[in-house]
């Protein structure tokens, strides 16, 4: 009750209790020793609260300003802080703001629209895009020459996936239709910087830089895409490696849920294209008879694996949760591209093998990014994975031995 009358009290009341204390014990206390003080006296995190002052401002304050000017000036300090406040509120709104005008110095060409393709069915392309870690920098020699990936790693992967679109819409138009190219953004399109402990010695871009190469290069695929496809539509969900780091993870602040809203600038002419972000974690989004949920898959935590038990069991209690029939859910994060009963498809990743996943987990996966057909009345058909590397075969030097090593030779 106490506590509900103060924080009722004016700013001006509470300056005015917070000098006659210090008069009374003195302006050198300590945060601490107010706190302990038996004394009726104002809250000093109410104070802080209140004012917007820190403690040694306070007390300067209070020492060197007449009352009155004192609170006029901590009055105007405070309404000026809120304004800041109000103004700055949401971090991820501040840098689109800044990023927008940019952009709008940026002359993207429109493409073309092509015509739809005559067929005997009309299917859709869907693919799955997730964990491409641009910035990820993977030293070949550390993972014993199973895994390398930077940036113009990502750059040829990146051909290599645009190249096997094309290829698979090419032979199989003229029967299947395919006039709409489906993509799900499943998240971790940069990697971060501090994401975890020690992340800054296994990236070759900062955050700020993973940024504008995902905008440069997923661009000029979507541009491609627009171009050979009548109808394009991109869903978007964010993944954990786009947070600022490990300990704070506030919602929207995430780089992917930025790169995705930038993209939206950038394509903004392009009238067959159309990008859906998702303001969640989750997405559920209606093709056809079916119901997709969208998400990265970081919520079903694993241990040395995929966690395949605990994707299943949270599958299984979507449809009391959105009060419908949720027939697939698509992740990723999980870099192992799988299915668990037709119903959950896992998504592979760019960068195939890590320090994480060789030398802690004893797995290195090709790359992969995994695509699938999808007719409005059956589902889901014809998956696939496509492969973005080669299998790597380790070399056997004359020494018999297969990994990378120095050799220093005794001196006679």
């Amino acid at each position: 009750m106490g506590n509900k009358k103060t924080q009722e009290k004016s700013v001006d009341v509470l300056l005015q209790e917070f000098q006659t204390v210090l008069d009374h014990v003195g302006y050198n206390i300590s945060a601490n020793d107010y706190d302990k003080l038996e004394i009726t006296r104002p809250s000093r995190r109410t104070l802080l609260r209140r004012t917007g002052q820190s403690w040694s401002e306070l007390k300067t304050i209070s020492t060197h300003i007449p009352q009155n000017s004192t609170h006029k000036a901590l009055l105007s300090q405070n309404q000026a802080l809120q304004s800041r406040l109000a103004r700055q509120q949401d971090i991820t709104a501040s840098i689109l703001d800044t990023c927008r005008i940019e952009l709008a110095k940026m002359k993207i060409p429109v493409v073309k629209v092509p015509p739809k393709e005559k067929q005997t069915s009309d299917q859709e392309f869907h693919a799955m895009v997730s964990d491409i870690h641009i910035g990820e920098y993977t030293d070949a020699t550390w993972v014993q020459g199973l895994a390398r990936y930077d940036v113009e790693t990502y750059r040829k992967r990146s051909d290599k996936w645009l190249e096997k679109i094309m290829l698979f819409r090419e032979q199989d138009k003229k029967s299947l239709g395919l006039n709409t190219f489906v993509q799900f953004y499943l998240g971790d399109i940069v990697t971060g910087e501090s994401v975890y402990k020690g992340q800054a010695f296994s990236i070759d871009l900062n955050l700020v830089q993973q940024l504008f190469m995902a905008l440069e290069v997923e661009a000029a695929k979507l541009r491609t895409l627009a171009s050979i496809f009548p109808e394009v539509v991109l869903y978007c969900v964010l993944g954990n490696h786009g947070r600022l780091n490990k300990a704070e993870h506030p919602g929207k602040t995430n780089f992917d849920y930025i790169f995705y809203r930038m993209l939206q600038q950038v394509m903004i002419g392009q009238k067959n294209v159309h990008i859906y972000v998702s303001e969640s974690p989750s997405m559920v989004v209606d093709r056809g008879k079916f119901t997709f949920l969208i998400n990265h898959g970081d919520a079903a935590k694993s241990y040395m694996g995929t966690p395949y038990y605990g994707l299943e069991r949270q599958f299984n209690k979507l449809h009391s949760l959105y009060g419908m029939i949720i027939d697939y859910e698509l992740v990723g994060h999980h870099h192992v591209p799988s299915k668990l009963g037709d119903k959950i498809y896992i998504n592979g990743s760019y960068p195939g093998g890590s320090d994480l996943s060789v030398n802690r987990m004893n797995v290195a996966s090709l790359p992969s990014q995994k695509i699938f057909y999808f007719d409005d009345d059956e589902g889901i058909n014809r998956e696939s994975d496509l492969h973005l590397g080669d299998r790597i075969v380790l070399p056997l030097d004359e020494e018999g031995i297969y990994t990378p090593h120095d050799l220093r030779e005794n001196e006679a």
